[in-house]
């Protein structure tokens, strides 16, 4: 009876490296997306977009970080929701405050105030740790790695379903 070999770790190797380069450079983040001025987000109220705008106040109360973008009338309030396993900087009322940041999330509007609530901590990045967007042709090479990898991942589906003899 022939039996077959599963060589399951470099699938799920080859798996996780086309995840990975998918999540990273085709999901959208604070860091990647062309911003919009903290005072026209009232109009993107129900879109997710990246918000840019300097932060005048911050706050904690409890798990919530209050952060204030801009003056008013043109401000808007962002909450970042501080969980157990929180992967938000150490004390961030204090890391974001006085700075310019870029916030990816929906805009939403609470008591006549525009907000955005931010729970994952790549959705804020402060605004001189933004590195050039990705240009057209950085584009189509990430492109193309994922293409082969899915080609070497489906080479490997195969490779794992073929029958080896038996040894001797």
């Amino acid at each position: 009876m022939a039996t077959v070999t599963s060589n399951s770790n470099t699938l799920r190797h080859v798996a996780a490296a086309t995840w990975f380069l998918a999540v990273a450079w085709l999901a959208p983040t604070a860091a990647r997306a062309t911003p919009i001025d903290v005072g026209v987000a009232p109009l993107y109220v129900g879109h997710e977009v990246t918000v840019q705008g300097l932060v005048t106040a911050a706050e904690r109360d409890g798990y919530i970080v209050r952060l204030r973008l801009g003056e008013p009338p043109g401000s808007m309030s962002v909450q970042l929701v501080l969980g157990m396993l929180s992967r938000f900087p150490a004390n961030p009322e204090a890391h974001y405050l006085g700075k310019e940041v870029r916030v990816y999330g929906r805009v939403s509007e609470f008591r006549g105030n525009t907000e955005m609530i931010v729970r994952e901590p790549d959705h804020i990045v402060l605004a001189s740790e933004v590195g050039a967007p990705v240009n057209a042709e950085e584009y189509e090479v990430l492109q193309n790695r994922v293409r082969v990898l899915e080609e070497r991942l489906q080479e490997l589906q195969g490779a794992s379903a073929t029958p080896t003899p038996p040894a001797d």
